[in-house]
Protein backbone atom coordinates (compact mmCIF):
# COMPACT_ATOMS: atom_id res chain seq x y z
CA UNK A 1 0.00 0.00 0.00
CA UNK A 2 1.50 3.28 -1.09
CA UNK A 3 1.37 6.40 1.10
CA UNK A 4 0.14 9.59 -0.52
CA UNK A 5 1.94 12.66 0.79
CA UNK A 6 -0.47 15.53 1.34
CA UNK A 7 0.74 19.11 0.84
CA UNK A 8 1.29 21.22 4.02
CA UNK A 9 -1.59 23.63 4.72
CA UNK A 10 -0.66 27.15 5.91
CA UNK A 11 -0.57 30.85 5.05
CA UNK A 12 1.39 32.11 2.15
CA UNK A 13 3.48 35.25 2.63
CA UNK A 14 0.95 37.31 0.67
CA UNK A 15 -1.94 36.05 2.81
CA UNK A 16 -0.02 36.88 6.00
CA UNK A 17 0.69 40.40 4.78
CA UNK A 18 -2.97 40.89 3.93
CA UNK A 19 -4.03 39.78 7.42
CA UNK A 20 -1.49 42.14 9.03
CA UNK A 21 -2.74 44.99 6.85
CA UNK A 22 -6.36 44.31 7.86
CA UNK A 23 -5.43 44.27 11.56
CA UNK A 24 -3.53 47.54 11.16
CA UNK A 25 -6.56 49.15 9.49
CA UNK A 26 -8.85 47.97 12.28
CA UNK A 27 -6.51 49.35 14.93
CA UNK A 28 -6.28 52.69 13.12
CA UNK A 29 -10.09 52.84 13.05
CA UNK A 30 -10.46 51.92 16.72
CA UNK A 31 -7.71 54.12 18.15
CA UNK A 32 -9.50 57.47 17.59
CA UNK A 33 -12.61 56.03 19.19
CA UNK A 34 -10.58 54.94 22.24
CA UNK A 35 -8.94 58.37 22.45
CA UNK A 36 -12.31 60.08 22.18
CA UNK A 37 -13.69 57.88 24.96
CA UNK A 38 -10.74 58.77 27.18
CA UNK A 39 -11.12 62.48 26.48
CA UNK A 40 -14.85 62.23 27.19
CA UNK A 41 -13.99 60.74 30.59
CA UNK A 42 -11.41 63.46 31.27
CA UNK A 43 -13.87 66.14 30.21
CA UNK A 44 -16.49 64.71 32.58
CA UNK A 45 -13.97 64.79 35.43
CA UNK A 46 -13.10 68.38 34.57
CA UNK A 47 -16.79 69.27 34.71
CA UNK A 48 -17.09 67.50 38.08
CA UNK A 49 -14.11 69.49 39.40
CA UNK A 50 -15.80 72.74 38.47
CA UNK A 51 -19.01 71.53 40.08
CA UNK A 52 -17.08 70.92 43.30
CA UNK A 53 -15.57 74.42 43.11
CA UNK A 54 -19.01 75.94 42.64
CA UNK A 55 -20.35 73.96 45.61
CA UNK A 56 -17.37 75.07 47.73
CA UNK A 57 -18.07 78.70 46.83
CA UNK A 58 -21.69 78.36 47.90
CA UNK A 59 -20.69 76.68 51.17
CA UNK A 60 -18.26 79.55 51.76
CA UNK A 61 -21.09 81.96 50.97
CA UNK A 62 -23.31 80.26 53.54
CA UNK A 63 -20.70 81.04 56.21
CA UNK A 64 -19.53 84.54 55.19
CA UNK A 65 -22.49 85.80 53.14
CA UNK A 66 -20.13 86.43 50.22
CA UNK A 67 -18.12 84.49 47.67
CA UNK A 68 -14.43 84.01 48.41
CA UNK A 69 -12.44 86.93 47.07
CA UNK A 70 -8.75 87.38 46.54
CA UNK A 71 -7.75 89.72 49.35
CA UNK A 72 -4.75 91.34 50.98
CA UNK A 73 -4.68 93.49 54.13
CA UNK A 74 -2.82 96.80 53.91
CA UNK A 75 -1.34 98.80 56.79
CA UNK A 76 -0.72 102.50 56.19
CA UNK A 77 2.29 103.58 58.25
CA UNK A 78 4.36 106.76 57.81
CA UNK A 79 2.95 107.14 54.33
CA UNK A 80 4.18 103.74 53.14
CA UNK A 81 1.83 100.91 52.31
CA UNK A 82 2.79 97.66 53.98
CA UNK A 83 1.27 94.62 52.35
CA UNK A 84 0.03 91.62 54.23
CA UNK A 85 -0.46 88.12 52.83
CA UNK A 86 -2.32 87.76 49.56
CA UNK A 87 -4.93 85.04 49.94
CA UNK A 88 -6.26 83.74 46.64
CA UNK A 89 -9.94 82.89 46.16
CA UNK A 90 -8.94 79.25 45.66
CA UNK A 91 -6.90 79.01 48.88
CA UNK A 92 -9.84 80.43 50.81
CA UNK A 93 -12.09 77.58 49.65
CA UNK A 94 -9.77 74.76 50.78
CA UNK A 95 -11.77 73.97 53.96
CA UNK A 96 -14.85 73.47 51.77
CA UNK A 97 -13.02 71.05 49.48
CA UNK A 98 -12.16 68.68 52.33
CA UNK A 99 -8.66 70.20 52.52
CA UNK A 100 -8.84 71.90 55.92
CA UNK A 101 -5.53 70.26 56.85
CA UNK A 102 -3.75 72.12 54.02
CA UNK A 103 -5.50 75.39 54.86
CA UNK A 104 -4.54 75.18 58.53
CA UNK A 105 -0.88 74.63 57.58
CA UNK A 106 -0.70 78.01 55.80
CA UNK A 107 0.57 80.92 57.88
CA UNK A 108 -1.65 83.80 56.82
CA UNK A 109 0.09 86.17 59.23
CA UNK A 110 3.23 86.47 57.10
CA UNK A 111 3.90 89.93 55.68
CA UNK A 112 5.64 91.29 52.58
CA UNK A 113 7.85 94.00 54.06
CA UNK A 114 8.18 96.32 56.98
CA UNK A 115 8.09 100.11 56.69
CA UNK A 116 11.82 100.32 56.02
CA UNK A 117 11.60 98.00 53.04
CA UNK A 118 13.46 95.21 54.83
CA UNK A 119 11.85 91.82 54.36
CA UNK A 120 10.19 89.97 57.18
CA UNK A 121 8.58 86.60 56.69
CA UNK A 122 6.58 86.63 53.46
CA UNK A 123 3.82 84.48 51.91
CA UNK A 124 6.42 82.49 49.97
CA UNK A 125 8.56 81.72 53.01
CA UNK A 126 9.71 78.11 53.50
CA UNK A 127 7.77 77.92 56.76
CA UNK A 128 4.56 77.51 54.77
CA UNK A 129 6.04 75.98 51.61
CA UNK A 130 4.85 72.42 52.24
CA UNK A 131 1.21 73.49 52.32
CA UNK A 132 1.43 75.50 49.09
CA UNK A 133 3.29 72.66 47.34
CA UNK A 134 0.34 70.31 47.84
CA UNK A 135 -1.29 69.18 44.60
CA UNK A 136 -5.07 69.51 44.93
CA UNK A 137 -6.67 67.15 42.34
CA UNK A 138 -9.87 69.22 42.26
CA UNK A 139 -7.83 72.18 40.98
CA UNK A 140 -6.44 70.27 37.96
CA UNK A 141 -8.30 69.45 34.75
CA UNK A 142 -7.17 65.97 33.59
CA UNK A 143 -7.41 67.06 29.93
CA UNK A 144 -4.50 69.47 30.45
CA UNK A 145 -0.95 68.20 29.92
CA UNK A 146 0.21 66.57 33.13
CA UNK A 147 3.88 67.51 33.11
CA UNK A 148 3.61 70.50 35.46
CA UNK A 149 1.20 69.75 38.32
CA UNK A 150 3.74 71.65 40.44
CA UNK A 151 4.56 75.24 39.44
CA UNK A 152 7.74 76.99 40.53
CA UNK A 153 8.53 80.66 40.04
CA UNK A 154 10.77 83.39 41.41
CA UNK A 155 10.26 87.02 42.41
CA UNK A 156 13.67 88.70 42.09
CA UNK A 157 15.06 90.98 44.78
CA UNK A 158 14.14 94.61 44.17
CA UNK A 159 10.72 93.86 42.67
CA UNK A 160 8.05 96.49 43.42
CA UNK A 161 4.88 94.43 43.83
CA UNK A 162 2.54 97.43 43.52
CA UNK A 163 2.61 101.20 43.54
CA UNK A 164 3.56 102.53 46.97
CA UNK A 165 5.15 99.30 48.17
CA UNK A 166 8.84 99.15 49.04
CA UNK A 167 10.87 96.84 46.76
CA UNK A 168 11.52 93.32 47.96
CA UNK A 169 14.83 93.04 49.74
CA UNK A 170 15.59 89.47 48.74
CA UNK A 171 14.72 86.91 46.07
CA UNK A 172 11.61 84.86 46.79
CA UNK A 173 11.34 81.34 45.43
CA UNK A 174 7.96 79.71 45.52
CA UNK A 175 6.47 76.31 44.70
CA UNK A 176 2.77 75.57 44.53
CA UNK A 177 0.32 73.09 43.11
CA UNK A 178 -1.22 74.16 39.80
CA UNK A 179 -4.79 75.32 39.32
CA UNK A 180 -6.48 75.14 35.91
CA UNK A 181 -9.45 77.29 36.91
CA UNK A 182 -9.65 81.04 37.30
CA UNK A 183 -12.04 83.61 38.73
CA UNK A 184 -13.97 86.04 36.55
CA UNK A 185 -13.21 89.50 37.99
CA UNK A 186 -14.43 91.65 35.11
CA UNK A 187 -13.94 92.58 31.46
CA UNK A 188 -11.76 95.31 29.95
CA UNK A 189 -9.50 96.52 27.13
CA UNK A 190 -9.70 95.03 23.65
CA UNK A 191 -12.43 92.51 24.34
CA UNK A 192 -14.54 95.12 26.10
CA UNK A 193 -14.30 97.41 23.08
CA UNK A 194 -15.46 94.66 20.73
CA UNK A 195 -18.27 93.51 23.03
CA UNK A 196 -19.76 96.94 23.68
CA UNK A 197 -19.03 98.48 20.31
CA UNK A 198 -21.43 96.36 18.27
CA UNK A 199 -25.10 96.35 17.35
CA UNK A 200 -26.15 93.95 20.11
CA UNK A 201 -24.91 96.29 22.83
CA UNK A 202 -26.35 99.34 21.10
CA UNK A 203 -29.76 97.68 20.86
CA UNK A 204 -29.83 97.35 24.66
CA UNK A 205 -28.27 100.76 25.28
CA UNK A 206 -25.19 99.17 26.88
CA UNK A 207 -21.80 100.89 26.63
CA UNK A 208 -18.33 100.08 27.97
CA UNK A 209 -18.68 102.69 30.73
CA UNK A 210 -20.09 101.80 34.10
CA UNK A 211 -19.75 98.67 36.21
CA UNK A 212 -17.80 95.92 34.43
CA UNK A 213 -16.95 93.89 37.57
CA UNK A 214 -17.50 90.19 37.81
CA UNK A 215 -18.58 88.19 40.86
CA UNK A 216 -15.23 87.40 42.50
CA UNK A 217 -13.30 90.55 43.34
CA UNK A 218 -10.13 91.80 44.98
CA UNK A 219 -10.70 93.04 48.52
CA UNK A 220 -8.23 95.38 50.23
CA UNK A 221 -9.02 95.94 53.91
CA UNK A 222 -7.00 98.78 55.49
CA UNK A 223 -5.95 97.37 58.85
CA UNK A 224 -5.15 100.58 60.72
CA UNK A 225 -7.77 102.79 59.01
CA UNK A 226 -10.95 100.67 58.84
CA UNK A 227 -12.98 103.54 57.38
CA UNK A 228 -10.85 103.34 54.22
CA UNK A 229 -11.30 99.62 53.77
CA UNK A 230 -12.53 98.69 50.33
CA UNK A 231 -15.55 96.83 51.63
CA UNK A 232 -17.39 97.48 48.37
CA UNK A 233 -15.30 94.73 46.87
CA UNK A 234 -17.21 92.13 48.83
CA UNK A 235 -19.57 90.30 46.52
CA UNK A 236 -22.42 87.95 47.32
CA UNK A 237 -25.46 86.53 45.58
CA UNK A 238 -27.37 89.72 46.42
CA UNK A 239 -24.91 91.69 44.26
CA UNK A 240 -25.36 89.55 41.14
CA UNK A 241 -28.29 91.55 39.80
CA UNK A 242 -27.79 90.21 36.27
CA UNK A 243 -28.82 86.79 37.59
CA UNK A 244 -26.72 83.98 38.99
CA UNK A 245 -27.62 81.72 36.05
CA UNK A 246 -26.27 84.33 33.63
CA UNK A 247 -23.01 85.25 35.39
CA UNK A 248 -19.72 83.34 35.36
CA UNK A 249 -18.13 82.59 38.72
CA UNK A 250 -15.15 80.48 37.59
CA UNK A 251 -13.81 79.39 34.19
CA UNK A 252 -11.03 77.22 32.82
CA UNK A 253 -7.60 78.74 32.30
CA UNK A 254 -5.30 75.75 32.10
CA UNK A 255 -1.56 75.08 32.08
CA UNK A 256 -0.24 78.36 33.53
CA UNK A 257 2.43 79.53 34.39
CA UNK A 258 3.55 78.17 31.03
CA UNK A 259 2.44 80.35 28.13
CA UNK A 260 0.47 78.92 25.22
CA UNK A 261 -0.61 80.63 22.03
CA UNK A 262 -3.19 78.29 20.56
CA UNK A 263 -1.78 74.84 21.29
CA UNK A 264 1.85 75.94 20.94
CA UNK A 265 3.91 76.36 24.09
CA UNK A 266 6.00 79.50 23.85
CA UNK A 267 9.73 79.35 24.48
CA UNK A 268 11.58 81.62 26.95
CA UNK A 269 14.21 82.12 24.26
CA UNK A 270 11.79 82.65 21.36
CA UNK A 271 10.30 85.81 19.84
CA UNK A 272 7.75 86.07 22.67
CA UNK A 273 10.32 85.75 25.46
CA UNK A 274 9.10 88.88 27.28
CA UNK A 275 5.52 87.58 27.44
CA UNK A 276 6.81 84.18 28.62
CA UNK A 277 8.76 85.88 31.41
CA UNK A 278 5.75 87.91 32.53
CA UNK A 279 3.56 84.81 32.53
CA UNK A 280 6.14 82.93 34.61
CA UNK A 281 6.04 85.69 37.23
CA UNK A 282 2.37 86.72 37.32
CA UNK A 283 0.55 83.96 35.42
CA UNK A 284 -1.77 83.04 38.27
CA UNK A 285 -1.26 79.34 37.55
CA UNK A 286 -0.46 78.20 41.13
CA UNK A 287 -3.33 77.99 43.60
CA UNK A 288 -1.06 79.41 46.29
CA UNK A 289 -0.21 82.51 44.29
CA UNK A 290 -1.77 85.91 44.86
CA UNK A 291 -1.79 86.93 41.18
CA UNK A 292 -5.30 85.63 40.67
CA UNK A 293 -7.26 88.76 39.79
CA UNK A 294 -8.57 88.09 36.30
CA UNK A 295 -9.91 91.10 34.40
CA UNK A 296 -10.41 89.54 30.98
CA UNK A 297 -9.12 91.59 28.06
CA UNK A 298 -8.88 88.91 25.34
CA UNK A 299 -6.16 88.45 22.75
CA UNK A 300 -5.67 88.36 19.02
CA UNK A 301 -6.39 85.11 17.19
CA UNK A 302 -2.68 84.19 17.25
CA UNK A 303 -2.56 84.60 21.05
CA UNK A 304 -0.66 87.89 21.10
CA UNK A 305 -2.13 91.23 22.17
CA UNK A 306 -3.14 94.24 20.14
CA UNK A 307 -1.08 97.39 20.59
CA UNK A 308 -3.60 98.85 23.04
CA UNK A 309 -4.01 95.60 24.95
CA UNK A 310 -6.09 92.46 24.55
CA UNK A 311 -8.13 91.58 21.48
CA UNK A 312 -11.38 90.02 20.24
CA UNK A 313 -10.63 86.38 21.14
CA UNK A 314 -11.64 85.32 24.64
CA UNK A 315 -11.49 81.50 24.51
CA UNK A 316 -8.61 79.14 23.63
CA UNK A 317 -6.39 81.65 21.80
CA UNK A 318 -4.06 82.10 24.77
CA UNK A 319 -3.76 81.11 28.41
CA UNK A 320 -1.93 84.34 29.25
CA UNK A 321 -3.00 86.02 32.46
CA UNK A 322 -6.21 87.97 31.70
CA UNK A 323 -6.41 86.76 28.07
CA UNK A 324 -9.61 84.82 28.79
CA UNK A 325 -10.65 81.21 29.19
CA UNK A 326 -8.35 78.47 27.94
CA UNK A 327 -8.95 74.72 27.95
CA UNK A 328 -7.65 71.58 26.27
CA UNK A 329 -11.16 70.63 25.16
CA UNK A 330 -12.07 71.04 21.51
CA UNK A 331 -14.30 73.99 20.68
CA UNK A 332 -14.55 75.87 23.96
CA UNK A 333 -14.08 75.80 27.74
CA UNK A 334 -15.99 74.89 30.89
CA UNK A 335 -17.52 77.64 33.00
CA UNK A 336 -19.16 77.51 36.43
CA UNK A 337 -21.99 79.99 36.83
CA UNK A 338 -22.80 81.80 40.05
CA UNK A 339 -25.77 79.49 40.64
CA UNK A 340 -23.31 76.56 40.82
CA UNK A 341 -24.22 75.01 37.46
CA UNK A 342 -21.51 74.09 34.94
CA UNK A 343 -21.78 74.79 31.22
CA UNK A 344 -19.55 74.39 28.17
CA UNK A 345 -19.00 77.77 26.51
CA UNK A 346 -18.25 77.72 22.79
CA UNK A 347 -15.14 79.54 21.62
CA UNK A 348 -17.34 81.09 18.92
CA UNK A 349 -19.71 82.73 21.39
CA UNK A 350 -20.74 86.28 20.51
CA UNK A 351 -18.50 88.90 22.17
CA UNK A 352 -21.44 90.77 23.71
CA UNK A 353 -22.84 87.58 25.26
CA UNK A 354 -19.34 86.70 26.47
CA UNK A 355 -18.97 90.06 28.22
CA UNK A 356 -22.50 89.89 29.59
CA UNK A 357 -21.73 86.53 31.21
CA UNK A 358 -18.71 88.03 33.00
CA UNK A 359 -20.27 91.21 34.41
CA UNK A 360 -22.44 90.74 37.47
CA UNK A 361 -24.50 93.93 37.58
CA UNK A 362 -24.28 95.77 34.25
CA UNK A 363 -27.84 95.09 33.21
CA UNK A 364 -27.33 93.18 29.94
CA UNK A 365 -30.00 90.77 28.79
CA UNK A 366 -28.34 87.47 27.89
CA UNK A 367 -29.81 85.23 25.20
CA UNK A 368 -28.97 81.61 24.49
CA UNK A 369 -25.36 80.57 24.93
Amino acid sequence: MSLIKRPNRGFTLIELLVVIAIIAILISLLLPAVQQAREAARRTQCRNNMKQLGLAQHNYHDVYNMFSNTWTPITVSTGIKVGGPVVSWSAATLPYLDRANVYSAINFELTYADVTGADTLHPYDPVTAAAFATVIPTFICPSAPGDNAIVTWQIPAGTVLAAGFPPTGETWDHTSGRIDYSSANGIRSGLSGVAYGGAAAAAQGITSSGDRHGVIKWQVPIVDVPSLSDLSERSGIRDVTDGTSNTILIGERASANDLYYGRIKQSPTGPNAAAVGLQALTGGGPWGDGWTENWIKGSLQDGTEAGDGGGPCGINCSNAHQAGWYSWHTGGAMICLADGSVRFLSENVDAFIYASLITAAKGEVVGEF
